[in-house]
């Protein structure tokens, strides 16, 4: 589903490449981990594979296409089917939980339609739905403002899944949640995407939950990819711990 090849990025401001000859391949349905310390690359590559950082040279293949040449049309017709969820939510607070899941039908709609919010009825069905497999639904009505970082978050979830993604790029979703809500919010998602096919690619730095679901943990440090295991059962244990001492985790 995605193929990355020699992918390389710097940021103008810096020295350092910030991504450096990166190749990967993920494929449908996989629960990838990303993991790397402060500063490694999990970031800008998770904002490449959706262009929202064009990578200075390399290529970004999603279902065989290169997104990396694509106008801007055709990318929004590949980007509708790309959801992100974000560390600090990215809702509007002033809105209710239900306007804040139809923004994920946005790609859908017609550009007339989508400054008027105006949704068909196939949009507030299919957000009913994402609504409730996140348990939001009884409050739909409710102002994001008044909820707390777990519903919020279960919100954004909610949105990204009205989008009917293929593929699901989740950056540090968990961090600004206490340790009980890290573990039901990563298990949610997990279990969200497991159901329905779709291809979750995390980074985190919380890593209790490491050993459970996931198929593969990739690593990067300074920019480069460090390691790139797939995690059958019976070698989780030790590859695991291998993989997190070298990266500084324990």
């Amino acid at each position: 589903m995605i193929k990355i090849e020699n992918l390389s990025h710097k940021y103008k401001n810096r020295d350092e490449e910030a991504l450096k000859s990166i190749n990967l391949h993920i494929k449908k349905g996989e629960i990838v981990a990303l993991l790397g310390p402060s500063g490694s690359g999990k970031s800008t590559l998770i904002k490449c594979i959706n262009k929202l950082v064009k990578p200075c040279s390399g290529k970004i293949f999603i279902n065989g296409v290169n997104i990396l040449d694509l106008k801007p049309r055709q990318l929004k017709e590949i980007r509708r089917k790309i959801a992100v969820i974000f560390q600090g939510f990215n809702l509007i607070e002033r809105e209710t939980v239900l306007k804040n899941a139809l923004n994920g039908r946005l790609g859908y709609a017609k550009t007339l339609s989508s400054c008027f919010n105006h949704f068909e009825k196939e949009d507030y069905d299919i957000v009913e739905e994402s609504l409730k497999s996140v348990s939001l639904w009884e409050i739909r009505n409710e102002r994001v403002c008044n909820l707390s970082g777990g519903q919020k978050q279960r919100v954004a979830i909610a949105r990204a899944l009205a989008q009917n993604p293929e593929i699901i790029l989740a950056d540090e979703p968990v961090s600004n949640l206490d340790p009980t809500l890290m573990k039901d919010i990563l298990s949610l998602l997990k279990r969200l995407c497991k159901e329905k096919g779709i291809t979750l690619i995390i980074t985190l730095h919380f890593i209790e939950m490491l050993k459970k679901d996931f198929q593969r943990i990739i690593g990067l440090v300074d920019g480069k990819l460090f390691f790139d295991d797939e995690l059958q059962d019976y070698l989780k244990e030790e590859t695991l711990k291998k993989r997190l001492e070298q990266l500084g985790y324990i």
